[in-house]
Order: structure tokens, then sequence, then C-alpha cells
């Protein structure tokens, strides 16, 4: 059973998802070596700067275990094997969601995206591509249903009210904005 927080983000964000998901393209970025590192250094600076503004929000959050959530280890890495350096990035310039229910909107677009990545990987790796710089779409590999569920539970217990709930649709719409404009701006198309 869906939770009325996930019910409504799900509605509220659907034309967003679907939105940056055709403008992404990730089989076509990531299909030349080029497109592929600099993707994953447009990820890495998306990271880098959403995990900056929602640590003093999300870090002591019960059961959310936020910091053994983060990307950026895997992207480092990703970025290294690559070809680039991680140390030379940009970091995406994203405030401080202003509550906590915005805070977690936010990182629910980024969390969804662990959904994504495993089923983005496992088709890249069924085609044949060893998905090679990619580890941050799928940090969690087998867990990442039970991740997806633990964090959905965090979601429904922290934002038990419509208020709480409208701050963490803003949340996610501004976290599919921030990312759409981020990933996908026209000079960093590969």
């Amino acid at each position: 059973m869906v939770s009325e927080t996930v019910a409504r983000l799900r509605e509220a964000t659907r034309d967003e998802h679907q939105r940056l998901e055709d403008s992404l393209d990730i089989f076509t970025r990531v299909s030349r070596p080029e497109g592929r590192r600099r993707l994953v250094e447009r990820f890495h600076g998306l990271h880098a700067g959403a995990e900056r503004a929602l640590s003093p929000l999300l870090s002591s959050v019960e059961g959310l275990d936020y910091d053994a959530r983060s990307r950026m280890p895997f992207l480092a890495a990703d970025v290294s094997a690559l070809g680039g350096d991680p140390a030379r990035l940009t970091e995406c310039d994203i405030e401080r969601p202003a509550s906590l229910g915005e805070a977690l909107g936010l990182f629910y677009v980024l969390e969804g995206s662990t959904l994504g990545g495993h089923v983005i990987r496992k088709r890249l790796e069924a085609g044949g591509d060893t998905a090679r710089g990619l580890g941050f779409l799928d940090p969690y590999r087998g867990e990442v249903g039970a991740r997806w569920r633990d964090f959905l539970a965090v979601m429904e217990r922290d934002t038990p009210t419509d208020a709480a709930r409208d701050q963490a649709v803003r949340g996610a719409l501004t976290g599919f904005g921030i990312t759409q404009n981020w990933l996908c701006a026209p000079a960093e198309a590969a």
C-alpha cells in the first residue's frame, strides 16, 4: 500500500520526472566515453551540492542513516575511473531547504534515482556494457528495494500533516528542477 505522502509526491512530480528522464537520455550519453565522463562529473557536482545542503537537516533523522546513503564516495571513484579529477569539479549551488519536509522531498528525488539507477545498470550490463564509471547509479545493489522502503517509512513518519506533505512536494519539485537544470544544461550535453 502506498502512503499518502508518497502518493502525493508521485502525482505532483510525474511530469517533471518524465521530462528529466526524456531530456537526460542517459543511454545515449553513456554510450560514448566523453559523454559518460561528463555526465558522471555533472552527477558528482549535483550530489556534492545536495549533500552539503541536506546534511544539516537530514544527518540526525532517526532511521534514515543519511551519511551511509552518500553517493560521493562512488562518484569520486567513478570520476577517477573515467579519467577525471573529482577535486577540480564544480559543485551545484543548492540552497538549504527551509524545513525537514522540503529536505525529505528533495532527497526523495536523489534517493529515488537509485531505483532507476539499478535498472539502468542491469540494462547496460545485459547489453554487454561493463557500466564502468557508473557505480554511483546502483550503490545499494541488491539492497535497493529495502533501502527505498526504509526511506519511505521515514518520509511517511516525518511528514504526518498536510502542511508537511506540501513541504515535501515543494522540495521534490525543487529537486527535479535543480536536477534538470544541472544535468541537462546545453553546454554539458555530451
